[in-house]
């Protein structure tokens, strides 16, 4: 397995934008389209946020993660990991661990001291993984969210 750089693989573009919008979006978050995260899923970058990164294997993209400046409006926290989606074919293979080490590497690598996240269901998985809970809130679509914080050793 490799990970790479979206924005060097945009053919995969397509690909992630589906994943996000399936996992992240349709049903859940009324108003944003699809075409809204086609664009947003083009527009990354390799040092300046946003930062999409793809899983690579056997010439397959298998799953994504982002590196964003703000997923969640009502807080100034930054910058955030965001969108994890790896592929039901291939979890349980620590895919998942591997991406969100290299979006650790990335924030210290840019002189982030603190990484965040939210997510509405996913809280065990980042606590076994040595993330902090921050806060518990409702974001702008009326979703029960906690809010996560890595910080990085000086």
């Amino acid at each position: 397995m490799e990970i790479k750089y979206l924005s060097d693989n945009i053919i995969y573009a397509k690909t992630v934008s589906g994943w996000i919008y399936k996992e992240f979006i349709k049903g859940i978050r009324p108003g944003v389209s699809y075409e809204q995260i086609q664009m947003s899923t083009r527009n990354c970058h390799k040092t300046v946020l946003p930062i999409r990164l793809i899983a690579m294997e056997d010439n397959k993209c298998v799953g994504t993660i982002s590196l964003v400046k703000n997923d969640l409006m009502s807080r100034d926290y930054t910058p955030w990991l965001a969108s994890l989606y790896v592929d039901a074919a291939y979890r349980k293979r620590r895919i998942g661990e591997q991406l969100i080490d290299m979006v650790k590497n990335l924030t210290r690598g840019l002189n982030y001291t603190e990484l965040y996240l939210r997510t509405e269901h996913a809280g065990d998985y980042y606590r076994r993984l040595g993330w902090q809970h921050v806060e518990s809130c409702v974001d702008e679509f009326k979703l029960d969210t906690d809010v996560f914080r890595f910080t990085f050793d000086k």
